[in-house]
Formats: C-alpha cells, structure tokens, sequence
C-alpha cells in the first residue's frame, strides 16, 4: 500500500468535508438572514394605525308640521245600555264638528273603548255603568289646533290627553340630511383644534358614523280645557352626531 497516496486521500477528503460544511454553514445563515428579514416587514405591516376618534353636531330649530291629541267622552249611566247610547250619540256630535272644521275620515280614529260598573262606597252592588270612549286626531293642518280642542269641548269632549306638536318622517329627514355635512364640518374642526398644537396633521378617515334625533318641545296633557285658549306649537331641535375617526400623519 502507497502510504502517501493514501495521505493525500485522507486530505482530499476531510478538504472537501470542511468545504461541505462551510456551504450548510453559509445556506442556513442565509435562510436566518432572510427569515430575519421576514419577520421584520411583517412586523412593521402590523404596526398599529394611529388613530383619533372625534364627536361632531350640528343642531337647528324648526316648527313642527304635525299635531295629534287624544279627545274622549266619559258618560254614566244606571245601565250600560244608557250610558252606552249617550255617549254614542255626543261621540257622533263630536266627529261631525270635526269633520266640520276640515279634518278627513284618516285623521279621526278610535284608540280606546271601555265599559265597566261602578259599584257603591262598599264596594259590593252595582249603580251604574260607565263608558269612556276614546278618539285620536292626527293631522298636519295646524291652523285647525284651536278649532279642533274648542269644538270638540263645545260638543261633549270631557277628557283631552297629550297634546303633541311634533315632525313629520319626512320632513325630519330632510332637516337630518341638511344637518350632515354641518356635523362631519364640525368634528373636523374640533380634530384640527386638538392636534395641531400637538404638531399632528390628519391623513385621512379610517371610520365614520351617524347618530341622529329630534326632541319634540310642546307636549300638555289636560282633563278639561277653556274654550278660546291660543295653543301655540312652539318649536322642536334637530340635532345630528356623527362620529368620526381620522388617521393621524405618522
């Protein structure tokens, strides 16, 4: 056997395992490097927005278009049969003074119709009957409010429950739309106010939302009324919120 040969085999060899082992060596350092590199970009696409939310209103006043009240007529009777037949025939007095003034069969309906006994100071025998029957007005003719508690008293009506003045659906919404853009005009001030002593600018708008109402301001509830009294509508405030969250320039 070639003792040098077989020397040279042995270096050529362990040459080529170093070499070897340097190539893994460099591959999984170059796996590290990019895997490192990796979790950095992802690291930096999670990176939390900066964010600022703001609250924005804008409110106006504005008469309301509607009006509904609850009229009723109370009537006793030692049967319930004649207590029945009287207040029929003062109801029916009622709906034609009504009618009379200019309301429309849609504006007039029933809401409520009772008949019970009333008993004796014991409580035990029966002396009568009473009926309450209950009619509800609705309607936009305003120039007919008056008119509407004063006939309706002068033809019977013992019992006047919630007098209410208030929006119409549609004309709220119309008022709301308008309000919109006043409201978002508003956050946007109040955002600008709030960040530029702070040297922060807004880059853009990550949310937005609306919140939106109407408060009804006249509302009166009576037993009895004085005929002639003015019944004025006053006035209702619409508002709308909008909540807004901006993106702050980073």
């Amino acid at each position: 056997m070639d003792v040098k040969a077989g020397t040279r085999d042995v270096i050529v060899y362990t040459v080529l395992g170093l070499l070897a082992a340097v190539a893994i060596i460099a591959i999984i350092m170059n796996v590290l490097v990019i895997a490192s590199g990796g979790e950095t970009y992802i690291q930096q696409q999670k990176e939390e927005e900066r964010l600022v939310t703001i609250t924005g209103s804008a409110k106006i006043y504005a008469v309301p278009d509607m009006f509904t009240a609850t009229l009723g007529v109370e009537t006793f009777a030692k049967t319930a049969m004649d207590a029945a037949n009287e207040n029929a025939k003062i109801m029916n007095g009622v709906m034609s003074a009504l009618k009379s003034i200019g309301l429309a069969d849609n504006e007039i309906s029933t809401s409520t119709y009772n008949i019970y006994p009333v008993y004796d100071e014991n409580g035990r025998d029966v002396i009568g009957f009473r009926v309450i029957n209950m009619l509800t007005v609705t309607t936009n003719k305003l120039d007919t409010v008056e008119k509407i508690v004063d006939e309706s008293i002068k033809s019977g009506v013992n019992r006047i429950y919630g007098l209410n003045f208030y929006l119409s659906e549609q004309k709220g919404k119309q008022l709301k739309l308008e309000l919109v853009e006043s409201a978002l005009k508003d956050a946007r001030a109040k955002a600008d106010a709030l960040l530029k002593p702070l040297g922060l600018n807004i880059a853009g708008v990550k949310t937005a939302s609306i919140v939106e109402w109407y408060e009804p301001i006249y509302k009166a509830e009576y037993s009895t009324s004085t005929a002639g009294t003015p019944i004025a509508p006053g006035v209702t405030s619409v508002a709308v919120s909008v909540q807004v969250t901006y993106i702050i320039e980073t």
